[in-house]
């Protein structure tokens, strides 16, 4: 993000309309670089299939089949992902899409975060476990015993797919951006299975679902999207901030309560390495907890002050409403209050300024587009 400081709604709830696709792609000698290869593809996945067969054509690669999950809500056969390869060095890529704007099926997938013993003895997100499930079939032709090297990739909900898929055909290696917590230590990939987990500075998809249903864990939660807010200034916006910060202790709390009468005791983990994109365009492997923070503290008031907007611009009240009632409808189970409450927080959180740009840097480091950027001009000194 260090040659963009702000985020574009369009880049981020439209992914694939942000081409050109590939323009870096040295196509008559191919690429060996995986991570970057990976990143764009989970972009591409995002597109119409018949732009995706297009995109892969133009740079040598072969479409094999294309994934799709059944459908309850959604009237247009949309693809869940995709099977390439690269004739070139044989690499075979499974991609899968993340969360498609509007798409009630992925929304569902989504907020069904209950742990679930998806294979024996190995707990998941329910949501997660259910979607990868029906979209295993076809993977089994070429992924059981693949000729050669094989890579598991998405973005978002992507990532976290591809991480089952990981898991159930442990010859895959493992790429993910901005991938969400899946499942528990149970869910344990093989020890010697490359794995590169792909995280940009303030993204806030790889922060849930928290590690535990616990008061201290929900509540950093909510204070990792009021850091949003930044400093107030002046005595009443320090007490209205101050009362927003116990509203939310009060609702982790309560949520926190009703997890515990549910059972839910489960940790969900990340797994694999952490690969850190920072604000400035750097990539740190494992950096310490204390340096995120920091970084990220820094990244949210560079981009306040990239949009020009103050604190009193934001309506945090609605904000903090909208996460405690989420978190409360995912912990009572209630399917169709969560799904509300979900689109209420997905609503503050998306707001844009006059121009057009999203309003949250937690919510804008998300877009895809970004983890593109930085593996470029890691790869090759480049930009947009």
């Amino acid at each position: 993000m260090a040659d963009t400081p702000t985020t574009r709604n369009g880049e981020l709830f439209f992914p694939a309309a942000d081409g050109p696709f590939f323009d870096w792609h040295r196509t008559n000698s191919g690429s060996d670089n995986a991570e970057l290869v990976s990143a764009e593809l989970s972009r591409l996945a995002y597109a119409p299939l018949p732009r995706i067969e297009t995109e892969l054509q133009r740079i040598g690669y072969d479409l094999l089949e294309a994934l799709e999950s059944r459908r309850l809500f959604s009237t247009r056969a949309a693809a869940d992902g995709f099977l390439c390869r690269d004739p070139r060095s044989g690499t075979l890529f499974a991609v899968f899409r993340g969360t498609e704007t509007g798409n009630l099926d992925d929304l569902l997938a989504n907020l069904l975060v209950d742990p679930i013993e998806w294979r024996p003895g190995t707990i998941v997100h329910r949501g997660y476990g259910r979607t990868f499930d029906e979209l295993r079939g076809p993977l089994e032709h070429w992924l059981l015993e693949p000729p050669g090297r094989t890579i598991a990739t998405g973005h978002s909900l992507g990532g976290a797919l591809a991480t089952l898929c990981a898991f159930d055909f442990p010859a895959a290696e493992l790429v993910t951006f901005g991938a969400p917590r899946v499942g528990t230590e149970t869910l344990g990939l093989r020890p010697r299975q490359p794995v590169r987990r792909y995280v940009h500075c303030c993204d806030l998809v790889p922060r849930v679902p928290p590690p535990h249903f616990n008061e201290a864990d929900i509540e950093d939660l909510a204070d990792g999207l009021l850091d949003n807010l930044g400093s107030p200034a002046g005595w009443l916006a320090a007490a209205s901030q101050a009362a927003l910060r116990q509203s939310a202790r009060l609702a982790a709390g309560a949520a926190a309560r009703i997890a515990a009468a549910r059972g839910w005791d489960h940790s969900f983990v990340h797994h694999g390495p952490l690969f850190y994109l920072d604000r400035r365009g750097s990539i740190h492997l494992d950096p310490s907890d204390e340096r995120v923070a920091a970084d990220q503290r820094q990244a949210r008031s560079d981009y306040r002050e990239a949009l020009g907007i103050t604190v009193s611009e934001m309506n945090a009240a609605a904000l903090l409403e909208a996460l405690a009632g989420l978190s409360a409808a995912l912990v009572r189970g209630e399917t169709d209050s969560a799904r509300s409450a979900r689109e209420q927080l997905f609503a503050e959180l998306s707001r844009s300024d006059a121009i057009g740009r999203v309003v949250f840097r937690d919510l804008a480091d998300h877009a895809a587009i970004h983890y593109v950027r930085v593996l470029l001009r890691a790869a090759y000194g480049g930009g947009d």
